[in-house]
């Protein structure tokens, strides 16, 4: 029977979905506490929020693992080349928090043309602001790179908006709801004509600083940047020096490229730039979908079918 080891949150639930669909394997339940050589028979390990020492102490113990399921979408912290050299798969939460990430991408958005920070100081103010000029998204261009499971759900609520959607994938590929698909470094033409530029990018050896001081220097004065991708796919001091000279219209980011962001980092005190403590992906809602997609994999896993979310380890994501 397969030996699957999953964190001992979400367990007895993974457990009970599998009964019901008559998945036969043996769900063990991990906590800190757990001994390794209970790992050695282990076939897989679904990845909670533990750190990179933990978890190689984890692969270690298990010498017969063929899959690892990360509980997050990102996985650049793990150790991408021990799972290739061991031919382990691993598989990710792609999609999972993709919906509250991208509603929190349109409030950023909707923040900006309704000005809705300067109509909130203005009541503090106990001031009047009928002055201030609010815009709209209609007709707006964003461009989206990355269109993964996050930049589809961008694209399809802008174009609920009627703005204009252009996105970015590896193969060109189409995608619903977007106008415009463009590969390779094709995107940094477009940057000029963008009213709002939306990183959803893995942190990858190419992707690293990918919007830097001559990428921003093609921005629309206008334009934001808004970053739920990897803090580290943006040059931090760029970016803050082109807000500070009014160079671009703004930026809102919820990566970081240290985070807990410190307090006395200069992001705090830069106009026009919206701090989130990487949190746009948060909702109550996230749990249940990571259990349908993992209980899915297992099941798949189980009968020797393709898995959902395989990681392309030459790529990174």
């Amino acid at each position: 029977m397969l030996k699957i080891v999953i964190p001992g949150q979400i367990a007895p639930d993974v457990d009970e979905r599998l009964a019901k669909l008559n998945v036969h394997v043996d769900v063990v339940g991990l906590d800190q506490d757990a001994r390794m050589p209970e790992l050695e028979q282990v076939d897989a390990i679904v990845r909670w929020h533990s750190d990179e020492e933990r978890f190689r102490a984890l692969l270690d113990a298990a010498p017969h693992l063929r899959w690892v399921h990360s509980w997050a979408a990102g996985v650049e912290s793990l150790p991408i080349e021990v799972l290739r050299q061991r031919g382990i798969v691993l598989t990710n939460a792609s999609g999972v928090y993709a919906i509250p990430i991208a509603e929190w991408v349109i409030t950023a958005m909707l923040m900006v043309v309704k000005q809705v920070h300067a109509m909130h100081d203005a009541q503090r103010e106990h001031r009047w602001a009928e002055e201030l000029d609010l815009d709209e998204l209609a007709g707006k261009t964003v461009l989206i790179l990355g269109i993964g499971g996050i930049g589809r759900e961008v694209a399809r609520r802008a174009a609920a908006f009627g703005m204009h959607v252009w996105g970015t994938n590896r193969i060109g590929a189409p995608v619903q709801d977007v106008e415009r698909i463009v590969t390779g470094d094709a995107w940094r033409e477009l940057l000029p004509l963008a009213d709002f530029v939306v990183d959803t990018l893995p942190l990858t050896s190419e992707t690293r600083s990918m919007i830097g001081a001559p990428e921003l220097a093609m921005f629309k004065p206008a334009a934001w940047l808004i970053n739920v991708g990897r803090g580290a796919t943006v040059d931090e001091p760029a970016l803050l020096d082109a807000l500070s000279t009014g160079a671009i219209g703004g930026a809102a980011l919820d990566a970081w490229v240290e985070e807990p962001l410190p307090p006395e980092h200069r992001a705090w005190t830069t106009p026009n730039l919206i701090v989130w403590p990487h949190h746009s992906g948060s909702s109550p809602a996230n749990t249940a979908r990571g259990i349908d997609l993992l209980v899915e994999n297992i099941r798949r896993f189980a009968s020797g079918e393709e898995l959902l979310n395989v990681v392309d380890l030459e790529a990174g994501y």
